[in-house]
Order: C-alpha cells, then structure tokens, then sequence
C-alpha cells in the first residue's frame, strides 16, 4: 500500500466517523445534543493545544482552563430565555477577562521569574492565541441554538467547510502538479497544489448548493433560479477560501511551534485543533461580519 494511499483511507475513516457523529447530533434532533457535541470538539481541541504549548513561554494552564469552562458557560448562555442579549456581552466578556489574566500572569513571570520582555510578548502573543483560535471563534456555532432553522444552517456551514478541505485533498492527490508548477501555498503548506484548490471550488460549491435542499435551506426549484445561483456562487466562494485560509491559519500554527499534527486522535487528519481549524473562520465570519454587511 502506498503512502498516499494510506493516508487517503485514513482521512476517508476519520471523515465517516466525524459525519456519524454529525449525524447523531442531527438525528437526536435537540439543540442539546448539538451542543455537547461543540462544547467536547473545543474542550479536546483546548487539551492538545496544552500539549502543544510544552516548552513555550505560554499560559498554558490557563489556557487549558478557560478553554474547558468557556464553551459550556456560553452554551448555558444561548440555551437561556435572554440569549439574544446575554450572548455578545458574554463572548466579549470573557474574552475581555482572559486578556487580562493572560497579561497578568505574563508579568508575574518578568517580575518573579526573571523572563524578558521579548520571552513575555512571546507568551503573551501564544496563550492569547491558544484561546482564541480556533476554541473562542468556534463557539460562535452555539449562537444557533435558538432555532432548529439555525441548527440546521450552521451544520451545512460546518459541511461546506470540511468538504472544501476534503475535496481539495481528494484532487490534489489525483491532479497534482498535472497542470500547475507552482504550489497555492509554497511556505506554510507546501502539499496544497493549486489542481486541488479548483477541483475542490467545482466540488464543494455544487455539493453544498445541493445540500441546502436536504437541511431546509431552500427548494430544489430554487436552484435552477439564476438569481439564487447569483447569490449563492460569490457567497460559497467567499466562504470557500475563508475555509482555505482557516486551514492555512492552523498550519501556520503549528509550523511556527515546530509540531506536525496537533494531535493523533483522527488518523489521516491528525487532532480536534487539525479539524475546526477552519469552521472556526466561516462560523465566526457568518455570526460575527455578515450582520454588520447586511446593516450597512
């Protein structure tokens, strides 16, 4: 068996067990469910990260900490009669309150433990980081929480996003260097060809309109109307490359703290941190930016 197509059956066992799960949570059709299901991605996500940040001038135990308490506190919050005006104050909040204690430890460690400056911007820049991305950002999945409609919504976004990843997987192993020379991302990830970005563009974008149908997010009439593709073909591809630049984020990672994979609970795809790197992109781009757009 060759090593490309071991590492394919891999991610091709790992994604069967990660849409099971999907599934599940779609299947038990409540929010509660839907929701152990984010808050036990982040909190796993939370613990290799720890792992990750051995030998940094990281927080890491606060890291950990915050990235455990935080998805639950927020799913209590969303869950609640006033989650329409609880859940910013409390996204902020905490946030606002990680930062602070980030800080402070870091200046504990300059004053008591003899590190630099530079060593506490360093720990700094990490345990903020850690927290925020992607665990922070991909809690904004839990604003849904309110509405079936939204659940339903949000896990066709989570889709799409993987999808874009697999697929363009799928063609970069097939296609690769067939027809471009030069690599889509030659530093932070030299494997990603550009065959493999445009199959995955095809693939992905007609996979996903597909599936708005089956999750209630249109007719199937509505997809032979030119001004839904209008809309839906600018909108998936802004979508799409945030998907590529979330996936390119949690690389860059994991390049500049020298670690191959976050973790080795999925094989083929490496750790939890490895999988929501880049839902954690679309879904705070789509709670967070696209109500501002639609405001202006």
């Amino acid at each position: 068996m060759t090593p490309k197509l071991k590492t394919f059956l891999e991610r091709g066992f790992s994604t069967v067990v990660l849409l099971s799960l999907l599934g599940g949570a779609v299947a038990w059709n409540e929010p509660i469910g839907y929701a152990v299901l984010i808050c036990v991605l982040c909190n796993l996500t939370s613990w290799e990260w720890f792992n990750m940040l051995k030998g940094t001038n990281a927080n890491r135990w606060l890291s950990l900490i915050c990235g455990i308490i935080y998805p639950w506190l927020f799913t209590a919050v969303c869950m609640g009669k006033a989650a329409a005006y609880m859940e910013p104050e409390v996204a902020l909040g905490f946030l606002v309150l990680y930062i602070l204690l980030a800080f402070c430890g870091q200046l504990f460690r300059m004053d008591y433990r003899g590190r630099t400056g530079a060593e506490m911007l360093d720990g700094m820049g990490l345990t903020l980081l850690s927290f925020v991305y992607p665990v922070w950002m991909f809690c904004f999945a839990l604003t849904c929480l309110g509405a079936r409609e939204s659940i339903y919504g949000m896990l066709w976004l989570v889709l799409f996003t993987k999808m874009s990843d697999i697929w363009a997987y799928v063609s970069g192993v097939l296609l690769g260097g067939k027809f471009f020379s030069r690599k889509f991302s030659p530093c932070v990830s030299p494997k990603k060809t550009w065959e493999g970005i445009i199959g995955s563009i095809i693939i992905t974008l007609t996979v996903g309109a597909l599936l708005l149908p089956v999750l209630g997010g249109c007719q199937w009439e509505d997809l032979k109307d030119p001004s839904f593709l209008l809309v839906y073909i600018p909108t998936a591809l802004l979508l799409f490359f945030l998907s590529v630049w979330g996936d390119l984020a949690g690389s860059l990672i994991k390049r500049g703290i020298a670690v191959k994979d976050s973790g080795s609970l999925l094989p083929g795809i490496g750790g939890i941190f490895d999988l929501i790197d880049s839902p954690a992109f679309t879904v705070s781009a789509v709670i967070a930016i696209a109500p501002l757009i639609f405001w202006c």
